[in-house]
């Protein structure tokens, strides 16, 4: 009877659960109707933040292509952009504080080059501590926030793309086919 209760419980949990559209973290919000998507990054994109991009698209079961022939849709990462900005100075007029801010653009096409979403902008931002005596550990912890901020963005990646379901990736070719037909 006890054992009875226990798995009625957690079937009880797994179902509430479930129900709430909880997600595991790390798990990609991207609609299947995408598949097989391709990433592509251009030259300046750091490597970490493409191949964190990819890895988190797999863990999330997105089927990747090899090459963009294979691809059903295109995600493009460009313009990457990192400014670090001064956000506190001591009494001494050094500084006590910066912000990082790195931002991506991306685009998202069918493999016939139909954009699905124009080109757009993600950005996040951390500060930090800056202490000119222990200039060795701040450097990682400035390594440390810009790995953050790639994770950031990855996710907000992803949430961008959870809006193309089939139905409305029709919607777009439609509209966009109406738009191409010549006036009458």
């Amino acid at each position: 009877m006890k054992h009875l209760n226990s798995a009625m419980t957690l079937a009880l949990l797994a179902v509430l659960v479930s129900a709430c559209g909880f997600q595991l973290r790390g798990a990609s919000p991207v609609p299947s109707a995408l598949e097989p998507l391709w990433v592509g990054c251009d030259d300046d994109i750091p490597t970490e933040l493409c191949r964190s991009v990819k890895s988190q698209f797999t863990i999330g079961d997105v089927e990747l292509a090899d090459t963009r022939e294979e691809a059903a849709h295109l995600l493009l990462l460009g313009n990457f952009r990192q400014n670090q900005r001064t956000s506190a100075i001591t009494a001494q007029a050094e500084a006590a504080e910066y912000e990082l801010r790195q931002t991506v653009s991306l685009v998202l096409q069918t493999r016939d080059g139909v954009p699905l979403l124009p080109e757009t902008d993600v950005s996040a931002a951390q500060s930090y501590r800056y202490d000119s005596t222990s200039v060795l550990a701040k450097r990682r912890e400035q390594q440390e926030v810009e790995r953050q901020l790639y994770d950031s963005l990855v996710r907000q990646i992803g949430y961008r793309l959870v809006a193309f379901d089939q139905e409305r990736i029709d919607e777009i070719l439609e509209a966009t086919e109406e738009q191409q037909k010549p006036a009458q």
